[in-house]
């Protein structure tokens, strides 16, 4: 119960970071708060996805999407991980495109989203123990994902 509360609370701070132009200094870029609006008005959407071709706002788009892995991640079953493996697999696609459509200045804050998706992937796939990853979850949990 302890790495779903961490793997919940993680979700939803790395949501908070994408979800408004306050959002960055969650991960220690409070100057990107002007360009906020710019950045996350559009997307064309991410090859492979369902908004391939018609694009949408990853304001909404991705933040939903992390509050859905947060929610998730407070009930178990082998079935619920392996639909967030798929979820998590399809938001790594998201954040690849968005390094590619977002203002470099933005990298950062992608980077740091992308890097714990990454690895709780790994966690979803089996690749590290729960111990482990509850741990490294812990750890980064009082001061933010700026650790990643």
């Amino acid at each position: 119960m302890e790495l779903r509360r961490a793997r919940h609370a993680l979700y939803l701070r790395l949501a908070a970071a994408h979800a408004g132009p306050l959002g960055p200094a969650l991960l220690g870029h409070p100057e990107l708060a002007s360009r906020y609006a710019e950045a996350y008005a559009t997307c064309g959407g991410a090859e492979g996805l369902p908004c391939q071709g018609v694009g949408g706002e990853p304001r909404v788009c991705v933040v939903r999407r992390l509050e859905h892995l947060a929610y998730s991640a407070l009930r178990g079953g082998k079935r619920r991980r392996e639909q967030e493996r798929a979820l998590v697999e399809g938001l790594l696609r998201c954040i690849a495109h968005l390094e590619r459509a977002f203002p470099p200045e933005f990298l950062p804050v992608l980077e740091a989203t992308q890097t714990y998706l990454e690895k709780d992937l790994k966690y979803l796939r089996g690749e590290v123990p729960p111990e482990a990853w509850a741990e490294e979850v812990k750890a980064g949990g009082t001061s933010g994902p700026e650790g990643a």
